[in-house]
């Protein structure tokens, strides 16, 4: 288990908890963040904000949310 800020481009994982709030929380749903949701990395540049792949569309998201977000590997 590790944060959605430490994945790897072109990874693809697997969202297993979003913590810290239920606007935080609310927030992320909405986009498609939730738990069992599947991500992609598509850029992870440090520092700056991940780009990610759910379900077809991208999603800029910065490190200190992502960083709230914990995933495995798929």
């Amino acid at each position: 288990m590790m944060t959605l800020a430490m994945g790897n481009a072109d990874e693809k994982l697997k969202i297993l908890q979003v913590g810290h709030g239920e606007k935080f929380k609310k927030r992320l749903s909405d986009m498609g963040i939730y738990k069992d949701a599947q991500v992609r990395i598509i850029r992870n540049d440090i520092p700056g904000p991940l780009i990610l792949d759910i379900k077809g569309s991208r999603l800029i998201l910065g490190r200190g949310q992502a960083q709230k977000i914990m995933v495995e590997g798929v």
